[in-house]
């Protein structure tokens, strides 16, 4: 028992050294942030740790106060939110050490650690970088000049983490957000010798929409009086193709083995066999029955021809542009038969429910061209919305 309790007691003296050199090591590498972590972790303390933590405080505390004045001294736009920050982590700072204060060396003598009411350096900080941020923001506002006028939100944004309803800053964001934008004006033209269905054109604008979330770009579908517009979205139907009426017949014959009553079986000398039991032998008769098939096979293909482009909306130069098509196609088979039902298989009687066909009409097919050609539209507005968004 004495000689587990002397290894303990090494191992505890040596725990304890090995913490006051950490300590020791990080203040002696200027890791004052990890000197009063690692002291007050701890929880037995020497006379060595308790120096070594309050010089550590104490330059910290003096850095930060340097670090105050200098930025207070600069005409640096974001100089108060960094004087914010410092306020508070000084704050924080000062929370963590409290539970551990006041602090006593082994003589008697208090530890000398100063801390302060910070409310009012916080407030003042808070304060001035809200107005700071909201100064600069709506010095942006006003310039007249979109990119300006975009980045405002920012610091709009910006004095909002201080106050969420710091002064009008949040009508000034509405503000921004509604003359920063692009306005793009969407169009469906059309070859005037074009028969399409009635509101074709329109049925595929009502369709096509953004799908971005950023907020710079406002599309039109109708062109509004007193806005000019930064881009024109022009989509283009210049063709159409519908191919003539295809019917085509298949003939084909299935056949069947079915039972078709019995005969005796008899032997060599065309007498009728018996079984042990003194009966007649008697085997089933199979013959083969047929039916005929048709399959009417109807086809039809439509193709309506496109273009989307974009315009600059001032210089209305040409600025990119794309093909698309929408493609339609009327497939359909159904059956007759002739002779005997019972010789068809499993598949082919699935088939016999259909009824003949009826080839649907030009307008039919073109309309059914229609969901092909917006997905085309849509991905040319989506891809493109960088271009839309963007300022001359």
């Amino acid at each position: 028992m004495r000689k587990h309790y002397l290894i303990s007691s090494f191992f505890i003296l040596l725990l304890s050294l090995s913490s006051c050199q950490s300590i020791k090591k990080s203040y002696d590498s200027r890791n004052y942030d990890q000197v009063v972590r690692l002291f007050l972790e701890k929880k037995k303390i020497s006379d060595e740790e308790i120096s070594l933590f309050e010089k550590a405080y104490a330059a910290m505390l003096e850095r930060d106060k340097e670090k105050i004045k200098t930025l207070k001294s600069l005409n640096n736009g974001d100089r108060w939110e960094e004087i914010f920050d410092i306020y508070s982590a000084i704050q924080t700072r000062q929370n963590a050490i409290l539970k551990v204060l006041p602090l006593y060396y082994s003589d008697g003598r208090k530890a000398s650690i100063e801390t302060f009411d910070l409310s009012a350096a916080l407030e003042e900080s808070r304060q001035n970088a809200a107005q700071s941020y909201y100064d600069q923001g709506l010095k942006l506002l006003n310039s007249g000049k979109k990119q300006s006028i975009r980045q405002s939100l920012e610091y709009f944004s910006a004095s909002r983490k201080f106050y969420i309803n710091y002064k009008d800053v949040n009508e000034l964001m509405e503000i921004a957000m509604e003359k920063g934008k692009n306005y793009a004006l969407l169009i469906v033209d059309k070859n005037p010798m074009l028969l399409l269905p009635p509101s074709f054109e329109q049925s595929i604008v009502d369709q096509l929409q953004l799908t971005q979330k950023d907020q710079w770009v406002h599309l039109d579908y109708r062109e509004k009086s007193g806005i000019n517009y930064d881009y024109i979205v022009k989509l283009n139907l210049y063709s159409i193709q519908v191919s003539p009426e295809s019917v085509k017949e298949i003939h084909t014959t299935e056949e069947k083995r079915v039972e078709d009553g019995w005969q005796y079986v008899l032997d060599e000398r065309g007498n009728v066999k018996k079984d042990s039991l003194g009966n007649d032998i008697k085997i089933p008769k199979y013959k083969t029955i047929q039916c005929k098939v048709k399959e009417v096979r109807m086809q039809k293909t439509a193709q309506v021809f496109g273009d989307a482009t974009i315009y600059d909306g001032f210089t209305k130069s040409f600025v990119r542009s794309t093909k698309c098509t929408g493609n339609a196609a009327y497939n359909y088979s159904f059956y007759e038969i002739f002779g005997d039902k019972q010789a068809l298989s499993t598949a082919t009687l699935q088939k016999l429910h259909l009824p003949p066909g009826v080839f649907p009409n030009t307008f039919e097919m073109v309309e059914q061209s229609k969901n092909e050609l917006i997905r085309c539209y849509q991905d040319f507005i989506s891809r493109n919305y960088q271009q839309l968004a963007y300022i001359h």
